[in-house]
C-alpha cells in the first residue's frame, strides 16, 4: 500500500495564511507594536542600502584614485626620461657648444690679431708611429696648402705641413727632435734656435751666449729669419736656465705654449703677396 505524500505547495500556503492571521490579530490587538516593527524593518532595509550604497560609492571612488595613481606614475616616469634627457645635453651637447664657441671666438680674434693670412684646417689624426710628434690635418692642395707653411694656434706656434696631399697635409710639430726653429728671447732679444726633444713639455733653446741675461718665465717668439715662419708668433717660455763656466752657451730649456695633446682647430700661415 503506498501512503499519499503531503502536498508541499499546500503546507506552504497553509503555513502563510497561518502567519498572515497571526499578524492581522497581533496587529488588530496592539497595533503601535506592529508600526514599530514596520519602522523597525524600514530603517533596517534603509540601513543596509545605505551600507550597499556607501560600499559601492567608496570602493568606486578607491577605484579611480587606483587608476589615476597609475596616470600620475606613468607621467611622472615620462617627465623623469625628459629631464634625465635635458640633463645630459646640458652635461654634454650644450656644454660642448660651449667650449667650441670659445675656441671659435680664439680662433677669430687670432685671426684679427696677425698681419698675414690665416687658411683654417682641423686636425684629423696624430700619426700612431710619431705621436705628439706629427698630425695631419684636413686642408692640402686642392685648398691651396704648400709645403713648408707655418701651422698656428690661439696659444702660438703648431709646427710646419712637410707632406702636402690632395685633401690632407702632414705637419711636424715644433716638439719633434727634426724640428728647429729660429727664434728669439722676446725681452732680451737674443737670437737662438729652438730644437725639439720629442717630449711635449720641453724644447732646447740653443744657441743663447752665456753673457745674454735672459731669465726663467721671459716669452720665446719666431724670429722670422730663415723665410718659413712670420716674426713675433709665440713659441713659449723658458722653464730653466743653467750657465756653466768656460762655455760659449747657456744650457736653456722652453716650455711650449701649446698644449700638443688637445689639438682641435688651426690655422695655415699664408703669406700675402
Amino acid at each position: 500500500m503506498i501512503k499519499a505524500r503531503p502536498n508541499s505547495k499546500l503546507i506552504f500556503t497553509g503555513t502563510f495564511l497561518v502567519i498572515c492571521l497571526i499578524l492581522m490579530l497581533i496587529s488588530y490587538n496592539n497595533p503601535l507594536w506592529f508600526s514599530k516593527l514596520r519602522e523597525g524593518g524600514y530603517s533596517l532595509g534603509n540601513f543596509f542600502y545605505s551600507l550597499s550604497f556607501n560600499s559601492k560609492k567608496s570602493l568606486s571612488d578607491t577605484i579611480k584614485i587606483i587608476i589615476q595613481a597609475k596616470k600620475i606614475k606613468k607621467e611622472n616616469e615620462l617627465l623623469k626620461r625628459k629631464l634625465n634627457q635635458l640633463i645630459i645635453r646640458q652635461k654634454n651637447y650644450y656644454q660642448e657648444i660651449e667650449i667650441a664657441n670659445q675656441r671659435l671666438r680664439k680662433l677669430i680674434n687670432l685671426k684679427k690679431r696677425t698681419p698675414y693670412d690665416l687658411l683654417p684646417a682641423k686636425v684629423l689624426a696624430y700619426s700612431p708611429q710619431d705621436f705628439f710628434k706629427v698630425i695631419y690635418i684636413n686642408k692640402g692642395k686642392e685648398q691651396g696648402v704648400l709645403r713648408d707653411m707655418g701651422v698656428v694656434n690661439t696659444e702660438g706656434l703648431v709646427g710646419k705641413v712637410v707632406e702636402v696631399y690632395p685633401e690632407q697635409a702632414k705637419v711636424m710639430l715644433i716638439i719633434d727632435k727634426r724640428s728647429k726653429i729660429g727664434v728669439r728671447v722676446q725681452r732680451t732679444r737674443d737670437i737662438g734656435i729652438l730644437q725639439g726633444t720629442g717630449n711635449p713639455e720641453i724644447c732646447n733653446l740653443d744657441y743663447i751666449l752665456t753673457k745674454a741675461e735672459v731669465k726663467v718665465k721671459d716669452a720665446v717668439v719666431t724670429s722670422g729669419l730663415g723665410g718659413i715662419f712670420p716674426e713675433g708668433i709665440l713659441v713659449g717660455y723658458i722653464s730653466s736656465v743653467e750657465k756653466k763656466p768656460n762655455y760659449i752657451f747657456q744650457k736653456i730649456k722652453v716650455k711650449p705654449a701649446v698644449d700638443f695633446g688637445k689639438l682641435e682647430e688651426l690655422f695655415l700661415i699664408v703669406r700675402k703677396k
